[in-house]
C-alpha cells in the first residue's frame, strides 16, 4: 500500500480532561489516542487510494479487492510529517490535551468524542437501555463517524464484507478503546481547528 503526505492539512484537536487519573490510567490513554489516530490515518488513506486508483491494491475486471495492512504495521505506515503530536495540556479542573495531526483523522475522533459524549449526558442512554441494545447503538455509532468514507468504498464497487472488515479493524476496535477513557471521565467534547487557516470547524 502506497501512502500519501494527506492533502487536507494539519487539525488541532482539543480534547476536554475532566479528570487525569493514574499515571497507567494516562499512559494508556495516550497510547490508545495514537492507536486510533494511527488506524483512521490509515482507513482514510485507503479510501483516498481507492478513489485515485492510485494504490497497490489487487483489482479484478468488475470488483475491487483491497488488502488490510496488518496491525502490527499500521504506524509505520503514518508519514514522518503526519504523526501525532502533543501541543499543549493544561492541568485544570476541567482541564484540556490539545493535539497536532493529519486533519481527516483527527475529524473522526472529534466526532467521536462529541457523539459519544452528548449520548452520556442523556440520562435515558446511561440508566434505561438494555447492554444488548447499548451495544449495538454503540456499533452503529461508530461506523457513522465515517460514513461519507464508507459511502466512497461503496460506490466503487468494494464488497460489503470487505467494507466491513476494514471498519472493524480501523474503525470500531481503536473506538472501542476510546470508549472506555470516556467512560471512565478521563475524556470529554472535543473541539477541530484547521491549523493552516486557522479556521474552527465545529465544537
Amino acid at each position: 500500500m502506497r501512502v500519501e503526505a494527506m492533502s487536507e492539512g494539519e487539525g488541532l484537536l482539543r480534547v476536554e480532561g475532566p479528570r487525569l487519573g493514574h499515571i497507567r490510567e494516562v499512559v494508556d490513554l495516550l497510547n490508545d489516542l495514537e492507536h486510533a489516530y494511527n488506524n483512521f490515518y490509515v482507513f482514510d488513506s485507503l479510501v483516498n487510494s481507492i478513489e485515485k486508483a492510485e494504490s497497490a491494491y489487487i483489482y479484478s475486471r468488475h470488483t475491487p479487492k483491497i488488502g488490510l495492512v496488518a496491525k502490527s504495521k499500521v504506524a509505520s505506515f503514518v508519514l514522518p510529517e503526519d504523526k501525532l503530536r502533543l501541543h499543549r495540556i493544561e492541568f485544570n479542573s476541567p482541564g484540556f490535551w490539545e493535539f497536532v495531526g493529519a486533519l481527516n483523522a483527527l475529524e473522526v475522533m472529534r466526532k467521536w468524542f462529541a457523539d459519544h459524549h452528548e449520548r452520556r449526558k442523556d440520562r435515558g442512554y446511561r440508566e434505561s437501555l438494555e447492554a444488548e441494545r447499548l451495544h449495538l447503538e454503540n456499533e452503529k455509532l461508530k461506523t457513522e463517524v465515517v460514513r461519507d468514507r464508507v459511502a466512497l468504498l461503496r460506490e466503487n464497487g468494494v464488497p460489503e464484507e470487505k467494507i466491513r472488515e476494514a471498519l472493524t479493524q480501523y474503525i470500531i476496535e481503536p473506538l472501542t478503546r476510546l470508549e472506555r477513557h470516556q467512560d471512565a471521565g478521563m475524556i470529554g467534547g472535543a473541539r477541530l481547528s484547521n491549523v493552516t487557516s486557522g479556521e474552527q470547524n465545529v465544537q
